[in-house]
């Protein structure tokens, strides 16, 4: 009996031996700290494996979150413990300075020089001095206004100008007619130049009824050029269809002798010359209709769209003028340049006095459009014999 009890007894001590030294479970260290330009959110610490953290690297002002130590791009970042101590850095540098600048003879308006993060969009509008136009900005693009989205360099461009000079060519028109060289404010033909509403003479901000300059707020409230009773102001009627010389921008801008080309005159620009559609005119990466005097009666009245091949016989040292796809402004806002080009003509539209005639062309039709008239166009003007 007494052997039985001790053996027991003794069995009892061995438990509680092997009890005593059950090891404890490990934890490991996560230790995140951040580069200078931002902080990191998150609780340093001793984790168990298989624990879960998330850290978010924050940039102070004028900085940006590019990556963690190991190479992860993510943000938050959640770390599961795993046998071993973690030690991560939030790297952070400095957001891309953007710096406009305006060269002689002009302006900057609209988003301010700055630092800005990845992906914003700024717009900047250069605004030449009284006698110059824009001409185009230092990397050679001539949008204006300029959209700009950051990306991760600086960006520093400048607003050049120039002082525009109106020349004319004769096209061979049966008319005598006289084509101007560019568009009203732009320094060259491949420039878009400045923007009108029909019958008006000076450019704006905001193309809108609530802004045109013939109506009290509204397509149906005209109080000029108007001959249907339903859309005059107070049934406000007139028996005007062509524009006067007081509202006609081309005289207005560049004198007398100068106008927007009637309905007529377009028609015969269109039947009387050789339409060649180009992505890259003269090497400036603006798309448009190169009009070219025609070399022979067959020519005549022939459009080249996209798809076709140019006579070879044709080239720029032909008299020829240049239509920009120079889109058009509605609202505060430029759309389809590059995709389409727009002129008015001066002739009212006769079924509803709320549009106007124009010449509207794309890479695959070139005709006759109907606007409303509060939509801003490019000009090209014309001298008459």
């Amino acid at each position: 009996m007494r052997r039985l009890v001790w053996a027991a007894m003794g069995v009892a001590l061995i438990s509680i031996v092997f009890a005593g030294c059950k090891e404890e479970e490990p934890t490991y260290t996560v230790q995140v700290t951040a580069t200078e330009g931002g902080t990191v959110e998150g609780q340093n610490g001793e984790y168990k494996e298989g624990e879960t953290v998330e850290f978010k690297a924050i940039p102070a002002d004028g900085y940006y979150f590019t990556k963690w130590s190991n190479g992860s791009t993510d943000n938050p970042l959640t770390i599961t413990i795993s046998n071993k101590d973690i030690t991560l850095t939030a790297q952070f540098a400095q957001s891309p300075l953007v710096t406009i600048t305006a060269g002689s003879n002009g302006t900057i308006g609209g988003s301010d020089n700055g630092r800005y993060a990845q992906g914003e969009t700024l717009t900047f509008t250069a605004i030449p001095a009284m006698g110059y136009c824009f001409s185009q900005w230092s990397d050679g693009n001539i949008s204006n206004p300029r959209e700009i989205t950051v990306g991760k360099d600086d960006i520093s461009l400048t607003a050049e100008f120039a002082k525009p000079t109106i020349e004319t060519v004769d096209l061979g028109l049966e008319s005598g007619t006289l084509w101007a060289t560019c568009n009203i404010g732009a320094a060259d033909p491949w420039n878009y130049g400045d923007y009108y509403a029909w019958g008006e003479t000076q450019t704006k901000d905001d193309y809108s009824w609530e802004t045109y300059k013939y109506c009290k707020g509204s397509e149906e409230t005209l109080t000029k050029y108007c001959y249907d009773a339903e859309y005059g102001n107070n049934g406000f009627t007139d028996t005007l269809t062509t524009l006067d010389a007081a509202d006609d921008a081309a005289t207005a801008v560049l004198g007398a002798g100068w106008a927007i080309p009637t309905n007529a005159e377009w028609k015969e620009l269109y039947y009387q010359c050789y339409w060649v559609w180009t992505k890259n005119y003269n090497n400036r990466n603006v798309s448009g209709y190169i009009v070219y005097k025609a070399k022979s009666a067959s020519d005549k009245g022939t459009v080249v769209y996209s798809d076709g091949t140019p006579a070879a016989s044709y080239s720029l040292s032909d008299a020829h003028i240049f239509l920009p796809e120079a889109g058009y402004r509605g609202g505060s806002g430029l759309h389809f340049d590059g995709f389409e080009g727009c002129y008015w003509s001066s002739l009212l539209y006769d079924d509803y006095p709320n549009a106007a005639l124009g010449c509207s062309f794309d890479s695959d039709a070139v005709g006759q459009d109907i606007v409303v008239r509060e939509i801003g166009f490019p000009i090209r003007s014309v001298k008459r014999p």
